[in-house]
């Protein structure tokens, strides 16, 4: 619930005109709230005198706005170029902190009517485990002639992993498996994003795995040790690790294609 200090209050109104559920208003000078929302927090930052707070969540973690928040625009778009799908990982455990802050990043994403109902999976101390029972789930799905486009693909990499348990392709040598949860497909596919570019500038690497989601969907028995019972949407899956690979140059891309009305 939204609460005004009075003492505070100075009635300016700019948490009434950007309260989007319209249940702010001045009257007699201090802000009043006429009913519940769903908290997005806009009355909470846009307020000058900091007279705001939402019950429920931990306010001493609001931080007031400062240059150092500021980013050069050039910089970002460089740095999202950059970016690369990762496919080879060292040996080398990614830090938890690296995680935490990568973790965090995906709980300020944004989310469709303020919902924040992503969760997450990370899959690292019986990663190995989970990944035997992740191969045998895609030879039981190539067996059992399940239809996907990518049917052929998934054959050869199954055949490579069978010669050599070392050619994995599915998890190339990753550290973490990271599985993204929402109740909204989007939430969760705007919350990765946002992690990927955390992991991207602590210099970890980031694959978005959809043969892994795939194969996963269709294998009882990952489903039940990752405890998914089909409540919430498996968005993704996420590879994590330490890159071992280095990228000199951005790579080439199609011109965007725009259709201005």
């Amino acid at each position: 619930m939204v609460s005004i200090n009075s003492d505070k209050c100075i009635g300016c109104g700019l948490c009434v005109k950007d309260c989007f559920f319209g249940v702010l208003h001045v009257k007699e000078g201090k802000a009043e709230v006429s009913g519940d929302c769903f908290h997005c927090g806009h009355c909470v930052s846009v307020c000058p005198k900091n007279a705001v707070t939402i019950s429920g969540y931990p306010m001493e973690e609001v931080r007031e706005f400062d240059e150092s928040c500021k980013m050069d625009p050039e910089n970002l778009l460089h740095f999202m170029q950059f970016r690369r799908s990762i496919r080879q990982f060292q040996k080398e455990h990614v830090p938890m902190e690296y995680m935490e802050k990568i973790l965090e990043a995906g709980r300020y994403t944004p989310t469709a009517a303020n919902r924040q109902d992503v969760s997450y999976i990370l899959v690292k101390d019986e990663l190995e485990s989970f990944r035997k029972m992740v191969w045998e789930g895609l030879g039981e799905r190539l067996a059992k002639g399940t239809p996907d486009p990518y049917a052929y693909r998934m054959q050869l990499f199954y055949d490579a992993y069978k010669e050599n348990p070392e050619n994995d392709r599915l998890f190339c040598g990753a550290d973490i498996c990271m599985l993204v949860l929402s109740d909204a497909p989007v939430n969760g596919t705007l919350a990765m994003t946002s992690m990927e570019l955390m992991a991207q500038a602590q210099g970890v690497g980031v694959l978005y795995s959809g043969f892994l989601q795939r194969i996963i969907l269709d294998t009882p028995k990952a489903m039940e040790f990752l405890g998914l019972d089909g409540t919430k949407t498996l968005g993704t899956v996420m590879l994590f690790g330490m890159p071992d690979v280095k990228y000199l140059r951005t790579a080439p891309r199609k011109k965007t294609n725009v259709t201005w009305k």
